[in-house]
């Protein structure tokens, strides 16, 4: 019976060692004073000598002085505490490299329940932190892109709105003007007259077009009065061409800064347009409320709603509803949307910069 048990014991022995030295983890125990009393052949490794040389080592003889006295502050707290706690570590090896450990530390207790050291089991975490360091690089870098993109599209609105206001536009006039005096001027046959008519007419068009394009594309009103007169044109068009009754509700007591102003302008735009396309809506509702530090933009319509998983059919999640989430990422806000058999609505929350509090908003 006694050479079963050895035989049990020494095959339990094997088995543990096998776990100990198979992982890839850093297991190490140590005594009250810091000696290394286990380390498995990772750690060994990771430390650069021999496990059998480390064993009666303290951290002194494996690591630079500055990180000797954080290691032995750490260990303290560990037994001090009598617990046991997993966070993660920053640890110089010996060139002096940073690595990033997750570690799981707790105290060893003697046969009285005394602490009688520390064990670690630590994962090296280094690559993926890093990796998460480069993606949060990235990811400032492309939210400062898309604010350039987004200061620089909205100049470019503005330059093209006046390329067609003061060229286009004043080009088409001028030669509706011409026409209107050669009609006038010269005895034309009854047909060539009725000829001209029409192209007067045409051009009559153009010109609208053109000024309600201009309009859209970045309306004087919304830089020169504000965002709630921009919203009233920009319903009233709606209503005028698409027959969809747009209602504007504001209780905004402030006037906006031209990018936050510009930018809501243009999600309502492109919710609206959405709309059009999709909802088969009849109304549709805007409202702007001004919070403690923030602003809410909701459009809400009452279509035929789609279901969260069909969102592709109605194209919210398509480019339409990207471009606007950027647009609003940019000025560190939020995007919810919610949709039913009822109608959809999207509400957009960003912050509110320091604005000109003696401008008073209107409500609607």
């Amino acid at each position: 019976m006694p050479h079963l048990l050895n035989q049990e014991h020494k095959t339990t022995q094997e088995l543990l060692d096998a776990v100990v030295n198979g992982t890839p983890d850093l297991i190490y125990a140590k005594d009250l004073d810091g000696h290394y009393l286990l380390i498995n052949r990772q750690a060994a490794m990771w430390y650069g000598k021999p496990a059998e040389e480390i064993l009666g080592q303290d951290d002194s003889d494996l690591f630079p002085d500055e990180m000797v006295q954080v290691l032995r502050e750490h260990d303290h707290l560990i037994m001090a505490s009598r617990t046991t706690s997993t966070q993660q570590e920053q640890v110089l090896d010996r060139l002096g490299r940073p690595w990033t450990f997750l570690s799981t530390k707790g105290p060893l207790f003697d046969r009285n329940g005394k602490v009688s050291g520390i064990y670690s089991i630590s994962r090296d975490i280094t690559e993926q932190v890093q990796a998460q360091e480069l993606l949060l690089t990235n990811q400032e870098q492309l939210s400062a892109l898309a604010n350039e993109l987004s200061l620089a599209e909205e100049k470019e609105r503005r330059r093209v709105a006046a390329e067609l206001h003061d060229e286009i536009g004043q080009n088409l006039a001028l030669a509706k003007l011409k026409l209107s005096d050669c009609r006038q001027d010269f005895k034309l046959p009854a047909a060539a007259v009725q000829t001209v008519r029409d192209v007067e007419q045409l051009l009559e068009r153009t010109i609208q077009e053109v000024r309600s394009l201009t309009f859209q594309i970045s309306p004087p009103l919304l830089y020169e009065v504000g965002l709630e007169a921009a919203l009233d044109w920009l319903a009233e068009q709606f209503q005028a061409k698409h027959k969809l009754q747009v209602t504007v509700r504001s209780d905004l007591a402030c006037r906006l800064n031209d990018e936050l102003g510009g930018t809501l302008y243009h999600v309502a735009r492109e919710l609206l347009v959405n709309v059009v396309k999709h909802a088969e809506a009849g109304k549709v509702s805007i409202t702007i409320r001004q919070g403690a530090g923030h602003l809410d933009l909701a459009v809400v319509d009452d279509g035929k709603g789609f279901p969260a998983q069909a969102e592709g059919d109605r194209g919210m999640s398509g480019f339409g509803l990207f471009n606007i989430r950027q647009r609003v990422q940019h000025l560190g806000g939020q995007l919810e949307l919610r949709s039913g058999t009822g109608g959809t609505g999207v509400t957009v929350r960003v912050p509110l910069p320091g604005a000109d509090q003696n401008n008073t908003g209107s409500s609607r």
